[in-house]
């Protein structure tokens, strides 16, 4: 689990102190910090803007560990209890930073005819409501953030309440900003750039990306509704489609204040890793198919470039290495051509140095050998067979994105629809453009092309798409082509376990994940409430468990791992 030393506050000298009110998590009012309503609107919408990426910070980790794209020690239940640090930082961010100061913003923005201001904070708003649901279940909405109305101890509301709440906001974002006219004043766009009017069209397609993500995590409860929105959201082209339009957060290069990748400071500025890439990943990326994946490169980066051939340094430092494989880590079926990885891949010999789901031993001294973040997303290094440990002037020196609505995760979510609700879209068309949009951000991702010898070609690429469109177009049932889709989608969005979290529950893929260590434990449907709110408030009963659904969450129990 992650030190969480860099919250993203850097941008905080550029905002006034702000407040920590909140009657949801009924903490004391500082008086020596002034109210929401004493700051402007450009303050408190800096101030949200800044929040919602240590939200996504927050709320990635959890979903990435649960789905594999980042290393988790021990068992759910450990991991995930209501202690969870990244857990309890995304509630108290999601209400305290963003909900309550987005209440604050819209009567002073309103006054003074800041409709962009008010259009982007709802839409930041929406973002929020969804994601907490997505990861809660049953969250304080209606009775929560209601300043002086006397409610201590607000009640959750059904989780499908909320959702529909969100989306509503959506609706009023958009007309907020249909109602922008020469005199509206602009706002620091902290996401898109500086130009407000290119902007607002960036931002009216994220709303309406944002409503086709509701339609499309409500599709097994409503299949017909979810059919009609994502139709016509696509049929407007009012949607992510390219890669100007990314909705993501981008990192500095500056220490003082910190503006890296949290990422970065966490491995390269600490000149240290204290994190492993999961076997899987690596696997996934670089022998599952046959052949390295175009972003292997870009996506991890290598310490060394061999494992230890000696029987003690192997005991001390990847102590499994002699163990029986599992039986839980049997291919799960016949699509299942390699093996899964067990311990380390050692059949690669070239050190993707990592760590299996779950595996909760002791932590050895390989900290200047583990493979750690690349240059994509974290702005880290770029694998080209240097063998070097990392220091923090590697790379791009933390100037990352966290990706958190790009465009070819909108393909991705087409093509599902478009497979299992028929919609207008060719499913195939949509897998394929989503491959392509995938590599083409990740493979731009360098300080500069010209010095390296490895990186992806063209023929790279058409090769790799080419040999997973053959392979979808074999499959023979909508799992295995759903399972394909799946697979590419959950590779494409590394540096986002908040879409991983939410397609694996959905969908079931992709199917292969590898299993915990131990072969036990409770994959979490929704995460516990946190110990921030359940020991505050009288009105919030912990769950039983982390086998409680989400309310679009109808596949049975048991479905996922």
């Amino acid at each position: 689990m992650k030190i969480k030393n860099n919250k993203l506050f850097w941008l905080l000298g550029l905002i006034l102190v702000f407040s920590c009110e909140t009657t949801e998590l009924d903490l004391l009012v500082d008086p020596n910090v002034p109210a929401p309503s004493a700051l402007d609107a450009d303050t408190n919408l800096n101030f949200i803007q800044v929040s919602l990426a240590s939200f996504f910070e927050d709320a990635t980790e959890s979903g990435a560990e649960a789905v594999r794209l980042e290393y988790m020690f021990d068992t759910y239940e450990i991991n995930f209890n209501n202690t969870n640090a990244s857990n309890s930082g995304m509630w108290i961010t999601g209400y305290t930073n963003i909900l309550n100061e987005v209440e604050a913003l819209i009567p002073i923005a309103s006054a003074a005819g800041r409709s962009r201001h008010i259009g982007v904070a709802r839409i930041i708003k929406a973002y929020t409501m969804m994601t907490m649901v997505d990861y809660f279940g049953d969250v304080p909405y209606s009775e929560a953030l209601q300043g002086n109305s006397g409610i201590v101890f607000p009640a959750v509301d059904a989780g499908a309440d909320v959702y529909d709440a969100a989306l509503a906001e959506l609706d009023l974002a958009l007309a907020d900003f249909a109602s922008i006219d020469g005199n509206t004043p602009g706002f620091n766009d902290l996401f898109y750039g500086e130009d407000n009017s290119s902007s607002m069209t960036n931002w009216t397609k994220l709303a309406n990306t944002l409503k086709l993500r509701y339609y499309l995590n409500r599709r097994l409860i409503d299949p017909a509704g979810s059919t009609a929105g994502i139709n016509a959201l696509v049929g407007s082209g009012d949607i992510i489609t390219s890669s100007s339009e990314d909705f993501k957060w981008t990192s500095g290069t500056s220490i003082n204040p910190q503006s890296r990748h949290p990422y970065f400071v966490e491995e390269y500025l600490a000149a240290n890793t204290g994190e492993y890439i999961p076997n899987y990943l690596m696997w996934a990326l670089a022998e599952e198919k046959g052949s390295d994946d175009p972003r292997l490169r870009y996506y991890v980066y290598r310490q060394v470039n061999s494992f230890p051939t000696d029987e003690a340094t192997l005991d001390n430092e990847i102590s499994c290495w002699n163990d029986p494989r599992p039986a839980t880590y049997a291919p799960i079926d016949a699509m299942q051509a390699v093996p899964l990885p067990f311990c380390s891949l050692f059949g690669r010999g070239d050190g993707y140095w990592g760590r299996d789901h779950a595996n909760r031993e002791g932590i050895p001294p390989d900290n200047n050998k583990r493979t750690t973040f690349g240059v994509y997303p974290v702005g880290g290094r770029y694998d080209d067979n240097d063998a070097d440990t990392i220091d923090d002037n590697d790379g791009l020196q933390g100037a990352g994105i966290w990706p958190i609505m790009m465009d070819s995760f909108v393909y991705f979510m087409r093509a599902e629809a478009a497979l299992f609700l028929g919609t207008t879209d060719n499913d195939a068309a949509m897998l394929e453009q989503g491959i392509r949009s995938s590599m083409a951000t990740v493979t731009e991702f360098l300080p500069n092309p010209g010095d390296f010898t490895n990186v992806a070609t063209a023929a790279d690429i058409d090769n790799y798409v080419n040999d997973v469109m053959a392979a979808y177009m074999a499959a023979s049932s909508d799992a295995e082509k759903m399972d394909i889709i799946g697979k590419e989608y959950w590779l494409a969005m590394y540096g986002n376990g908040v879409e991983g979290y939410n397609l694996y529950r959905r969908t079931g893929a992709p199917g292969n994940l590898q299993p915990t260590l131990l072969g036990t434990g409770t994959f979490p449907r929704s995460f516990l409430y946190p110990n921030v709110t359940v020991d505050r408030n009288i009105n919030i009963s912990q769950k039983p468990g982390l086998a409680v659904q989400v309310f679009w969450d109808n596949n049975p129990a048991g479905f996922i791992q």
